[in-house]
């Protein structure tokens, strides 16, 4: 009974490969990006034969039903939206449902020694196969490219372990740092970790806040498109360590940030003459921060797998919430200091804006939205 199913399965596998028929072919519709104009240009041969990578532009809603087939003559990686989607291999035919595709996209080939024009890329259209179920069957791709779901386990074990270490090594620390409530009631805690900005568990802290704002960054670029130089090359996701080493950098970007506010907040509480805030200041700009870029980044993981690798993030409404974050960041700063402490308000006050100022206009939020 087995070997019945055996061949009855192979025998339509085979009926269905089959009835592949040609709806289009791509033969003319290549393009290439030109840095120089930050858009894509029609393939010329006599200019283009040798650019590593060459692009098309795909409507999914011009072929209903259909599938964009490939039958590469080398080893090509495909990129949607600049996001490295898939490696196939020479002479693996492989197929790609239009229909995972929920608007126009870019498909990029991208091969070290990619000449002329990539293999046959054709629409075909299964017209055999009757029911939804069974296409679904033959037709089992993966979506997701390797750099996308990598940095999405990676970047959330990454901190889930972080978190941990914080959590199991210093439980008190970790319940400050996230006391939601301390929103509400507006007071200041005199906790032991105030006085010492740059104890252990302050830098574990730090380095988890870091890599946080790290990983917000290479999730808003490699979403959003060209916002710099690394997203614009396609060489950077071939391999994981490109990727690894723009993380690293801007984490440690972030953590040189972070250690220079203590030093900056000295300096103007002591202009100000505002005796004692330094310390009490950093530790609340490092509670605020970890409690919000917590949520901001679990929202947008959640978000950008809902939508697939291929979709690209208006990441503006996003920025919009950061700066309302730090806004209101700024009232919840000075009625918490102005109740705890006896200082000009004014003194107070000037004290803040110029401070919670700078971070609205370069800081973190130009780490992550670059531009």
């Amino acid at each position: 009974m087995s070997r019945f199913f055996l061949w009855a399965l192979l025998l339509l596998a085979g009926t269905s490969q089959a009835a592949w028929k040609k709806v289009y072919s791509f033969d003319r519709d290549w393009l290439v990006y030109q840095e120089a104009w930050k858009s894509f240009l029609p393939y010329v041969s006599s200019k283009h034969y040798n650019y590593h990578s060459k692009s098309l532009e795909l409507h999914p809603e011009d072929f209903p039903k259909a599938y964009l087939a490939i039958h590469p003559k080398e080893n090509y990686h495909l990129f949607l939206q600049g996001t490295l989607f898939k490696a196939v291999k020479k002479g693996e035919t492989f197929r790609m449902p239009l229909d995972s595709l929920k608007s126009k996209v870019i498909l990029t080939v991208y091969a070290e020694n990619l000449e002329g024009l990539p293999g046959d890329f054709v629409i075909e259209r299964d017209e055999l196969v009757t029911s939804k179920a069974q296409a679904d069957f033959f037709s089992l791709e993966t979506r997701s490219g390797s750099v996308y779901s990598n940095f999405f386990l990676l970047s959330i074990v990454s901190l889930i372990f972080c978190l941990g270490v914080l959590f199991a090594a210093y439980p008190r620390v970790f319940a400050s740092f996230f006391r939601y409530s301390d929103w509400i009631r507006w007071e200041v805690k005199d906790e032991v970790w105030m006085r010492r900005p740059f104890a252990l568990p302050n830098l574990l802290v730090l380095f988890t806040l870091s890599l946080l704002i790290s990983c917000l960054a290479f999730l808003t670029g490699m979403k959003t498109g060209i916002k710099e130089e690394f997203f614009s090359n396609p060489e950077n996701f071939v391999k994981i360590w490109p990727s690894l080493f723009f993380i690293f950098s801007k984490l440690g970007l972030s953590f040189l940030l972070f250690i220079s506010r203590f030093f900056v907040y000295y300096l103007f509480t002591d202009l100000f003459k505002l005796k004692g805030l330094a310390n009490v200041h950093y530790f609340k700009s490092l509670q605020t921060n970890l409690q919000f870029f917590v949520i901001l980044f679990a929202v947008l993981c959640l978000y950008s797998v809902y939508l697939g690798p291929a979709t690209t993030i208006d990441f503006s409404v996003f920025s919009y919430i950061v700066d309302a974050y730090f806004i209101i960041r700024f009232f919840y700063f000075f009625q918490s200091f102005r109740r705890s402490f006896s200082y000009n308000q004014l003194f107070l006050f000037t004290y803040l804006v110029l401070i919670e100022g700078q971070i609205i206009l370069f800081g973190i939020r130009e780490l992550i939205f670059p531009g």
